[in-house]
């Protein structure tokens, strides 16, 4: 018999090394299986499943973000309704208080429904998804709206974010603003300096330039100094308005705090009993950056709580604590006063209502794109990557017959002996 095994097993071997490359593509679909059998396809490989990677990761985050985008979005819209004129409104309630028809008794029932109100506009302004709150600025861990701990007596709520939003990818590199913060929601703008002009502010507003950094009051009052994103003020100050982007402004000049009235004799009531804050001034808040603009923010829930102890018939004290006793006169000064205000802050908040949608619908468009980008780098991935079905069934076939012939060989080839040719 011919020895065979050594040169057969070698072919059997290079066969079952075929098939198990055939059969690795049908049943994976993939063209390769190590990256050493064709190492620029692997690298062109790795290289599309980077970008597809990259592109899921993004639609993820705006996916979320979308999600906080449409709560900011619900919350608007209720606090503008809070805000308007239609059924159970803080506008329409000031309109009944000053109606001549009005009693003590019902404008103490408005007072009750704006304080319920109140509570619903904190609510709203408190909302947060995933734990992250949407109007809180750059740390959405922290709550945005806080009640003082005397808040039953002073009505007093602060805002604990800052002016900057936090920023999305929405492409490698590429990053656009998300969202809102209290100021463009609950704060209106009470006065507006550009590049080298004057700027009034009262005590107790917050102070925003043009960038959202904010600007303080010193211990002395006759500063106003420029803080970081961490919360600490800029050193060294420079003290120079006229120096450019400065980290302070001198205090050209101040009024004193003018208490709250007493309670004298009717007669001798002043006109406007409420509690007057400390105004300042700016002469001049510089000329440098170009597009330097200083706001100043006031909290609407400030005046809220001046027009809700006035249709109690109450003056309101600097610490936002009950005053004394007023006429209604006075209630209808001040609750008119609020209603001015609840205007100028509705179309406050509708402002930033608008801004929202604008950036909302840049993540809509972005997210868009980001579909079309996954859609065309899995078509590549296939393309790159696929195994040819045809090819393989065809190569399946071929391997298949190459089998049999093989094996027909050796069959045959044992058969073979000398002893078949001995007569």
């Amino acid at each position: 018999m011919i020895d065979t095994s050594k040169n057969m097993l070698y072919h059997i071997a290079n066969l079952n090394t075929e098939n198990q490359r055939i059969s690795y593509q049908m049943a994976s679909g993939k063209i390769l299986d190590k990256g050493s059998e064709d190492s620029i396809l692997h690298s062109n490989m790795i290289n599309l499943e980077d970008n597809l990677r990259v592109t899921q990761g993004l639609m993820l985050q705006i996916t979320k973000t979308k999600a906080m985008n449409e709560v900011s979005d619900a919350s608007l819209k209720e606090i503008k309704l809070a805000l308007g004129t239609g059924e159970n409104t803080i506008q329409t309630d000031l309109l009944k208080g000053l109606n001549a028809g009005m009693d003590r008794s019902d404008k103490l029932a408005l007072a009750t429904n704006l304080r319920g109100i109140r509570d619903n506009m904190f609510d709203r302004m408190n909302a947060r998804v995933d734990g992250e709150y949407v109007f809180s600025g750059s740390d959405t861990t922290v709550k945005t709206l806080k009640k003082d701990d005397d808040y039953a007596n002073n009505g007093k709520i602060t805002f604990e974010g800052d002016g900057f939003l936090r920023k999305v990818a929405v492409q490698p590199a590429s990053y656009r603003d998300r969202g809102v913060t209290a100021y463009d929601s609950i704060f209106y703008t009470s006065s507006q300096a550009n590049a080298g002009e004057s700027f009034t502010f009262q005590e107790g507003e917050r102070v925003i330039d043009e960038n959202g950094f904010e600007w303080k009051l010193n211990t002395a009052g006759t500063q106003l100094q420029k803080y970081d994103y961490n919360g600490n003020v800029y050193h060294p100050l420079n003290t120079d308005p006229l120096l450019g982007d400065v980290t302070a402004l001198n205090i050209d000049s101040n009024t004193a705090e003018v208490e709250a009235w007493d309670g004298i004799t009717p007669a001798t009531q002043p006109a406007n009993p409420q509690a007057v804050r400390a105004t300042y001034t700016i002469n001049n808040i510089g000329s440098s950056p170009t597009g330097k603009v200083f706001e100043a923010k006031h909290n609407y829930f400030d005046d809220l709580n001046i027009t809700i102890n006035a249709l109690e018939g109450r003056a309101t004290n600097l610490d936002g604590t009950i005053g004394a006793v007023i006429d209604d006169e006075a209630v209808r000064k001040t609750v008119s006063a609020g209603l001015e205000q609840t205007s100028e802050q509705f179309d406050a908040t509708n402002i930033g209502h608008g801004e929202l949608g604008g950036r909302n619908n840049v993540f809509n468009i972005s997210y868009d794109k980001l579909v079309a980008q996954e859609t065309h780098y899995n078509i590549l991935i296939q393309k790159t990557g696929a195994s040819d079905t045809a090819k393989l069934a065809m190569e399946s076939k071929a391997l298949e017959l190459t089998y049999q012939s093989l094996y027909t060989t050796i069959s045959k080839m044992n058969k073979l002996s000398l002893l078949n040719y001995i007569n």
